[in-house]
């Protein structure tokens, strides 16, 4: 045995000479092939793996070593043959990273159980201590928004208070720079989560604990989708504080009720009645958004009244100050037994909006017999676009708001692309690695790959694997409530998933990348070149 080990160290020694780096620029990774039949040259399917796998597993290499073994005692014809299965391996490695710099060569062992076989030597630039993989430039990859609400350029506003941003605020920003409104978008912000019922429909003990479960889980995801960056601090109410008259005289049969601009009367005059029976318990000082809640025996509202701070539609007036942030969700949020219209969903993507960060459906598309891939081309892959399964915030939003930090995005331009690899982490993990691969195509238009996990927190499970990686196109020419994101799908994007638990649509798009799947946009292909326990990897190449 130890006769094999000091050979074998020999033999690798000798194949890190041929091309000699200083020790500290770069890590080694080794793997031997699996063996071949007495005569084969070429590579087996399950060897085909083992490289790929090398491959996905240093995904920032740059030098790939492939050395044919033959033991000592043979022949030098028995170099012809692996020296012809390391070339295989080469060849086959630099096909699937043509970046690769390869070397290929045949070497003696002393050691009889590596004849014939194949070493891989790979050889990765060394990471700088306390970093993952080599800093990110994403700086050119901010594609900045030229919409009909904005034109790049444009000077970003920071409002101070709510006189400043009135009439002032165009939309929440779809591409860089983001704007901001009167929210901070780091930080913390206080949340008022008032309980609110009727003599003819009182709260229950049971609604309590629902809604205090709510509360909890939206405070729980904008702490984990900012990489605890932004802290939600709620302040719940002890009971239920009655509001004067019957819970009929609040009812809400439309969205026309409940309309964010132009007449709706009918969500001020529950807002003054809310505001009355609460506000002599609580102090609205240091409130910056209201939630209300109502008991769940009835309907009140049809799908939940809400105000933005740059709408001035609606508002709270309080004896301490007028509040213009806040929402109260109705029958189409309300959780009585299916899953997929839970209020806290409601809540964050409200909230979103009242942050600044836009509204991920295209309204201009939403008629009759428009199909879902148009109407809704993010389909329920993020919480800003409508009610699905993977209840999460997408990568391209978080890195515009500022919660993924530069760091964590990969970037590259289209006319860079090589044959390149990307590791990505899950974007729901907070660890400050990378999650995000942003392809510049052009100066509005990108493409965004990140990976994705069933996180059992916040997803349903719908009977869909959702592992993998997903792909989105990112139009900066395109407003909030127009689509500016679109899933790519690997398949056919007419063809809806099936979703169990997703009331009130069944209907979902097509999305995941498993491994080997890929896409192809503008002549860039982009597979899903290996889904891992904990992280994924792609590979990004030109189809010509």
């Amino acid at each position: 045995m130890k006769r094999l080990i000091t050979s074998l160290a020999a033999l690798t020694c000798a194949i890190m000479s041929i091309n000699p780096v200083a020790a500290a620029s770069y890590t080694v990774s080794q793997k031997t092939l699996a063996s071949f039949s007495e005569a084969a040259t070429g590579l087996t399917r399950q060897q085909k793996e083992q490289v790929r796998g090398v491959i996905a597993a240093n995904p920032q290499a740059t030098k790939f070593v492939c050395t044919g073994i033959r033991y000592q005692s043979q022949p030098m014809s028995e170099n012809l043959k692996v020296r012809k299965r390391a070339k295989a391996a080469c060849d086959y490695a630099k096909e699937l990273s043509p970046g690769l710099s390869t070397w290929y060569q045949s070497k003696v062992t002393q050691a009889q159980s590596y004849a014939g076989k194949v070493l891989l030597t790979v050889k990765s630039p060394e990471l700088t201590s306390g970093s993952e993989q080599p800093a990110q430039d994403s700086e050119p990859c901010k594609i900045q928004e030229d919409s009909r609400h904005r034109t790049a350029g444009d000077p970003v506003s920071n409002f101070l208070g709510q006189a400043e941003i009135r009439g002032r605020y165009s939309s929440n920003a779809t591409a860089f720079p983001f704007a901001p409104t009167v929210l901070p978008i780091t930080g913390t912000i206080d949340v008022a989560f008032i309980y609110v019922d009727w003599d003819d429909l009182p709260g229950t003990e049971a609604d309590y604990e629902y809604y205090k479960y709510q509360a909890n889980m939206f405070s729980d995801f904008y702490w984990m989708a900012s990489e605890h960056k932004l802290k939600m601090n709620m302040h719940l109410t002890d009971d239920w504080h009655r509001v004067s008259g019957s819970y009929k005289d609040f009812v809400t049969r439309s969205h026309g009720d409940e309309a964010q601009r132009g007449e709706a009367p009918k969500k001020q005059i529950f807002y003054d009645a809310a505001v009355a029976a609460a506000d002599p318990y609580i102090d609205f000082t240091d409130i910056e958004i209201v939630f209300f809640v109502v008991p769940t025996a009835q309907t009140v509202f049809f799908g939940g009244p809400h105000e933005f701070n740059f709408d001035w539609n609606g508002y709270l007036k309080t004896d301490e100050r007028d509040i213009y942030d806040t929402a109260t969700p109705g029958d189409f949020n309300i959780d009585r037994g299916s899953p997929g219209t839970a209020p806290w969903f409601y809540f964050v993507h409200e909230t979103g909006h009242m942050l600044g960060i836009p509204h991920q459906a295209n309204e201009d598309e939403n008629k009759p017999f428009v199909e879902k891939y148009v109407a809704s081309p993010l389909g329920g892959w993020d919480v800003m676009a409508e009610h699905g399964a993977n209840r999460t915030m997408s990568s391209w939003l978080r890195w515009l708001a500022g919660w993924l930090d530069d760091g964590q995005v990969a970037c590259i331009a289209k006319d860079e692309v090589t044959g390149n690899f990307f590791e990505l982490h899950p974007i729901n993990e907070v660890a400050g690695k990378v999650e995000s691969l942003v392809i510049k195509l052009s100066p509005t238009k990108a493409v965004v790959v990140e990976s994705r996990r069933f996180d059992p927190k916040f997803d349903i499970r719908s009977g869909n694997a959702k592992d993998g990686l997903i792909a989105y196109s990112v139009d900066a020419t395109k407003a909030s409530a127009q689509g500016s994101q679109a899933i790519l799908s690997p398949r056919d994007i007419t063809r809806y998933l099936e979703e169990k638990n997703t009331w009130p649509d069944w209907r979902e798009l097509d999305a995941v990348l498993t491994q080997g799947d890929s896409i192809v946009v503008d002549g860039i292909k982009i597979e899903a070149f290996k889904i891992g326990k904990s992280s994924d990897v792609v590979r990004v190449s030109r189809t010509n």
